[in-house]
């Protein structure tokens, strides 16, 4: 059996990646180790938060009407600098732009682009499968998978978005440049009460941050930045104790936490392969680039990949060289900048705003400086939301 596209890896991206594919008729086949994810309650929910050009990807995917009436507005990103004046505010109004991004649970999200998938004749996703083995030859790759049965297939294109360890990424010895900034992020849905409603915060600490991502209910996504050394602490606290120092670090400005969910922690690092494509071969969201998540950039600058692979499919020269090393090239050169400009941004921000040897004096007059300089904070803006 011959596949236009396999794709290792059936998360946000795998799916937008296959949804696309199979609108424009190839045939895709999705390889996925997990089951579906179930749904949860909103305040145990996994939020992101896509930029504006996000939202437009997934309208021309068909499925954001789905999503519209579940998602959060965020009008203003509000950021300042913990004990200092420095502060600064991002807003769509000052951009003439409805939005500056949506937050939306990851469940919910999934959800829909599988039900869309499940719509397409073309598409085929395996739950429970696995990559058993795998040969590359010059005009395809032969594929053994083990799913309910043992499958053989042939794909023009293998795609790897299975994620930071990537056993496609690992078996062929590709290798990633990783950073560890030394800190760890603890998430958990917060309960606010008087906290402005639409607006992302983003607080800089002396050893970290604190960021805030609107959501439904009065309930707030807060991300807490802290050392290694620190996270052992928090992470034992009772809830009620937790919920204390998330207030200590954020003041009183953004409103009064009463409640929490459930806390998740994890290590920070910045992840990126040192090449994302080989022979008829593609490495896609984490397996290419994870990024660190206090610009929320990761998911929306591997959305924008799959836009520029679907602008190339929609030429019919490219699309008849789907997998070529002339396609692959084509959309490595395309994707250059806007990936080097968000992995150098995110990277400083995380060294030199989030903790790191600059004294919080410099960092509130940084950003006091950008807020007053008009022409950087709109650029800055609009290239967040995708727009540039």
């Amino acid at each position: 059996m011959l596949c236009d596209v396999v794709i290792l890896g059936g998360g946000v991206v795998g799916a937008s990646l296959a949804l696309m594919l199979a609108e424009l008729n190839y045939q895709v086949i999705v390889v996925e180790k997990k089951q579906e994810s179930a749904l949860t309650t909103d305040k145990e929910a996994r939020t992101v938060a896509l930029s504006f050009a996000s939202i437009h990807i997934l309208e021309s995917l068909g499925v954001w009407p789905q999503l519209q009436h579940k998602s959060v507005s965020i009008q203003e990103v509000a950021v300042s600098v913990a004990g200092r004046l420095g502060r600064s505010s991002l807003k769509a109004s000052e951009q003439a732009v409805p939005f500056l991004g949506q937050v939306v649970a990851f469940a919910e999200l999934e959800k829909v682009l599988f039900e869309k998938l499940a719509t397409l004749a073309n598409a085929k996703v395996l739950r429970g499968a696995s990559l058993a083995d795998f040969q590359v030859h010059q005009d395809a790759w032969d594929l053994t998978i083990n799913a309910a049965e043992v499958i053989k297939t042939q794909a023009r294109l293998l795609v790897a978005a299975d994620g930071i360890d990537s056993s496609i990424r690992q078996a062929l010895a590709i290798c990633v440049d990783k950073t560890d900034y030394g800190h760890f992020a603890i998430l958990a849905n917060v309960e606010r009460e008087n906290a402005p409603s639409c607006t992302a915060i983003e607080r800089f600490l002396p050893d970290g941050a604190i960021a805030l991502l609107p959501w439904r209910h009065n309930l707030s996504t807060c991300v807490f930045t802290v050392t290694n050394e620190k996270s052992a602490k928090l992470m034992a606290m009772t809830d009620k104790e937790y919920v204390m120092a998330c207030q200590e670090a954020l003041g009183t400005r953004y409103g009064t936490l009463v409640g929490i969910g459930k806390r998740v922690g994890l290590p920070l690092t910045m992840q990126v392969a040192s090449q994302q494509t080989s022979h008829r071969l593609l490495l896609m969201g984490n397996a290419a680039h994870s990024l660190h998540p206090i610009a929320a950039q990761g998911l929306n600058l591997s959305l924008r990949d799959i836009w520029q692979l679907k602008k190339q499919l929609t030429d019919a020269h490219n699309a008849q060289a789907l997998g070529s090393k002339a396609f692959l090239e084509t959309y490595l050169t395309a994707r250059k900048g806007d990936q080097g400009r968000i992995i150098f941004a995110t990277d400083k921000i995380a060294k030199y705003l989030s903790g790191g040897p600059l004294p919080m004096v410099l960092r509130a007059l940084g950003v006091t400086l950008f807020d007053s300089f008009a022409p950087a904070k709109k650029w800055f803006t609009r290239y967040s939301m995708g727009l540039m």
